[in-house]
């Protein structure tokens, strides 16, 4: 705040600027400049009158809550501040980052004064861009999850729900079937891979073999490997399938390209991932994983891997050798949809790949189609040669009195 005078024209004149901010939010702020006063006296009841204005404006504004922006940034500065499991550092930053792009219209108003025709009109939007559903339904939850935290933390005042709390996501005309590959194709892949001799071949047999994550395989070392010898290995050969046992694969870190840092897995705890027999032969006579210090990597080690060009490589690979385009990702999706179909139980699925939830294991267990497995053999249409022989045989005891010699 300030009365100052000024000379116009050889006049003296008196000026007062007035700026506040919020007292709950120091986001909020208001500030107003009045020229051309004549008298000093008059300036200080005019700066008097100005502060009682801009203060009611203010009360009425925090009165109101944050602005949508706002609630934004301190639910992100919150994340940062105190970090849980269920955010990882780059979920929150594509969280925040889906809520600047595609909230725009909200960002500078005040968000208890959004209402479901806006959430519709969010929706419209994404949808007038060729998003996909699954894009604005994650939108959607997104939006409910900072807002409802708004509300918690009282940014949010007068609101008792996200104004797209219930709202309905009008489905994709067609849906895109999802990348994958079939028993078949891997295996095609994974020998053109080896006949020629591609450096990533390694890596590649990792993730089929293991379904880790491309930042977690990144990041495995021999110290996670505990197996047993070959002389016991060649014993449990000669058990049944499913009594073998050769070891286990303990998954615990993982690299982020994007932070350039090791950090914790996505779901934030270690897990074990069994070794089975064509992995544990493949660690010992191809990655000579014996012979590795502690410390050392299982894998080998690529600049691209580094840089989170994986995807890259191996779709270049994909394309160049005929095989159907897969983004790395895929390599995983392939380990748990061969798993399932080979009737191994959802939830021991779930505990190898470190899902959390069942919404996303449903995913592969569609795509493996074990529910419908078998679902269909109770019907019985096409005329077969039995069936045939049974008419005749029928035809034949009428005509001759039935099958004990009396007329029916």
């Amino acid at each position: 705040m300030a009365v100052k005078s000024y000379e116009k024209d050889g006049k003296i004149f008196w000026q007062v600027y007035v700026d506040l901010r919020g007292r709950r939010s120091a986001r909020i702020r208001m500030q107003k400049r009045i020229n051309g006063i004549e008298t000093e006296k008059a300036a200080e009841a005019a700066e008097k009158r100005l502060v009682r204005e801009l203060s009611e404006q203010i009360a009425q504004q925090e009165a109101k809550g944050d602005r949508w922006c706002d609630v934004i940034d301190q639910w992100e500065s919150r994340q940062y501040e105190f970090p849980s499991r269920k955010y990882a550092k780059t979920t929150i930053i594509d969280n925040a980052a889906i809520l600047r792009n595609w909230t725009k219209p909200w960002l500078e108003r005040t968000a208890s004064e959004l209402n479901r025709g806006d959430g519709r009109e969010i929706d419209r939007l994404a949808d007038a861009e060729g998003k996909s559903a699954r894009f604005r339904k994650q939108l959607k939850s997104t939006i409910n999850v900072v807002y409802t935290w708004g509300i918690e933390e009282r940014l949010i005042i007068g609101a008792l729900q996200s104004p797209v709390y219930g709202l309905d996501i009008k489905p994709d005309r067609e849906e895109i079937f999802p990348e994958i590959l079939t028993a078949e194709e891997i295996r095609n892949m994974l020998r053109k891979a080896q006949e020629q001799n591609h450096p990533w071949y390694p890596v590649w047999v990792g993730a089929v073999l293991t379904g880790c994550r491309s930042g977690e395989l990144h990041q495995l070392k021999k110290c996670d490997l505990e197996i047993i010898s070959r002389e016991q290995a060649i014993a449990e050969d000669k058990k049944p399938f499913d009594k073998r046992r050769y070891g286990s694969l303990r998954v615990r870190k993982s690299w982020s390209a994007r932070g350039r840092a090791i950090g914790p897995t996505k779901a934030g705890y270690w897990r074990n991932v069994p070794v089975s027999s064509e992995f544990y032969w493949f660690l010992v006579h191809d990655l000579k994983a014996e012979t590795k210090k502690s410390e050392d990597y299982l894998l080998p080690r690529f600049w691209e891997w580094d840089k989170g060009e994986q995807a890259r490589i191996l779709r270049m690979f994909c394309i160049s050798n005929k095989i159907p385009s897969i983004r790395f990702h895929t390599l995983r999706a392939c380990f748990a949809t061969q798993l399932i179909s080979s009737s191994i139980p959802p939830s021991i699925v779930m505990k190898i790949c470190g899902w959390r939830d069942l919404k996303t294991m449903q995913r592969y267990v569609r795509l493996a189609g074990v529910d419908e497995s078998g679902a269909t053999e109770v019907l019985r249409f096409i005329p077969t040669e039995e069936a045939v022989m049974e008419k005749v045989v029928s035809l034949y005891d009428y005509k001759n009195g039935g099958k004990d010699g009396e007329q029916t």
